[in-house]
């Protein structure tokens, strides 16, 4: 599993969910947005990995492997995002 960081599709997706999130910002409380995209994800890769395994069994025993492969690319995300916004934090503030 890699984050497909080339992939036009990939950041068309990106900016569809970012483009969601700031419409519901309109009406949802944004301390509410975040961790309800975070819970979307972590189920829809729980999904992945119950389809990718294609049974319970299977899915135990790659389950912690997933979990902290996950765990790894939520933190370089955070990591790249974060230090994104603290360069570029006035330009996208006002976005």
């Amino acid at each position: 599993m890699t984050t497909p960081t080339s992939d036009e599709q990939f950041w068309q997706l990106v900016d569809a969910f970012i483009n969601l999130a700031n419409d519901k910002a309109q009406t949802v409380d944004r301390n509410t947005i975040g961790p309800a995209i975070l819970f979307a994800a972590t189920r829809f890769n729980a999904y992945m990995l119950a389809v990718s395994t294609g049974n319970q069994e299977a899915f135990a025993q790659q389950k912690d492997a997933a979990i902290q492969y996950y765990k790894e690319q939520h933190e370089k995300m955070l990591n790249d995002n974060f230090g994104d916004f603290e360069v570029n934090f006035e330009k996208y503030r006002t976005k």
